[in-house]
């Protein structure tokens, strides 16, 4: 399993810095966020990887960057609503999608197969049975021209999206029914909900095109908070267990968190996954006053070293 990174952790670092700069940290592989921006601490922040923003030229220096540094480009990270009841939203987060779908094409590395498309459902939990067939048809229609150019749609399990449960996960995989369909796999966002990754990884690793983590913690919001868990700064987040108990939540950089690293390497090797396994720093995490994206990324990188060493897994 490659050492991986999301992009989606700097949104104001641009590609002619971020790739060489993690491939000389010793990342191996990257996920590559092309949104229009983010929402972070109260504020809009532009990404600096709009690919709106990228005409010809970046696009081919994009993939002699890779090249140069021996990175692996595992998917792309186009994150748009699918479930939405505006028109005119709708049709713009489609187009979007579509757009991003054959950006994965263009950006292909030679020898290697298109990168995967990740995106969200969208929408909340409550949303789930109300708009389930919205979610397949409009999934569907992209599905049908991600076939057509040789693209794998991977959908994330979100807390506080439509899709947030295994139950939900499977149903959507089994629903859409194409090789072109599987799941983007962030295991965070069970963990935040006490989900234990015993239970999740062999169900959800198998439907899986891509794989992320993050580090987090949680606790119950019925029981005193324990004293020192909030990290100050860091955005937080609610949620309802499985239990129905409600929990507070947030998600981490490597090391701070309760994430067993080497333990869930070990449950993934054991589901058959082989791809890469990429970090990704929350919003929450770059609400922080100072966050240093590239600063982060080191102690990133040695944090998912150390657990490679500890669980025995290749780094390939």
């Amino acid at each position: 399993m490659k050492i991986g990174y999301n992009t989606w952790s700097m949104a104001t670092v641009p590609y002619a810095t971020f790739i060489p700069e993690l491939a000389r940290i010793g990342f191996q592989s990257l996920a590559i966020s092309v949104v229009p921006g983010y929402p972070i601490a109260g504020k809009w922040v532009e990404n600096a990887g709009d690919f709106t923003r990228w005409d010809a030229a970046d696009r081919a220096r994009i993939r002699s960057l890779m090249v140069t540094h021996g990175l692996e480009l595992a998917s792309v990270v186009g994150n748009q609503p699918i479930i939405g009841d505006d028109p005119d939203r709708v049709e713009a987060a489609m187009a979007r999608l579509r757009a991003s779908i054959d950006l994965c094409v263009e950006l292909a590395l030679p020898h290697e197969a298109a990168p995967a498309l990740n995106c969200g459902s969208g929408g909340n939990p409550a949303q789930f049975e109300s708009h389930r067939q919205q979610l397949l048809d409009r999934l569907g229609t992209l599905v049908d021209h991600a076939t057509t150019r040789g693209v794998t749609i991977c959908i994330e399990p979100h807390v506080g999206a439509a899709i947030d449960t295994p139950d939900r996960s499977e149903w959507l995989v089994k629903a859409v029914n194409s090789p072109h369909l599987a799941l983007d796999f962030d295991v965070s966002h069970f963990e935040v909900v006490n989900m234990p990754m015993g239970a999740t990884v062999p169900r959800l690793a198998p439907l899986s095109k891509s794989v992320e983590i993050k580090d987090q913690h949680s606790r119950y919001l019925d029981q005193p908070e324990p004293e020192g868990w909030r990290v100050e700064g860091n955005g937080v987040g609610q949620a309802v267990a499985p239990d129905g108990h409600p929990v507070e939540y947030q998600f981490l950089l490597a090391g701070e968190g309760t994430f067993d690293l080497p333990r869930y390497l070990t449950l993934l090797a054991a589901s058959g996954w082989r791809g890469a396994v990429g970090f990704e720093a929350s919003i929450q995490c770059q609400s922080r006053p100072g966050y240093d994206a590239l600063d982060w990324a080191k102690r990133i990188h040695h944090w998912m070293d150390r657990a490679w060493t500890v669980s025995g897994i290749s780094r390939d």
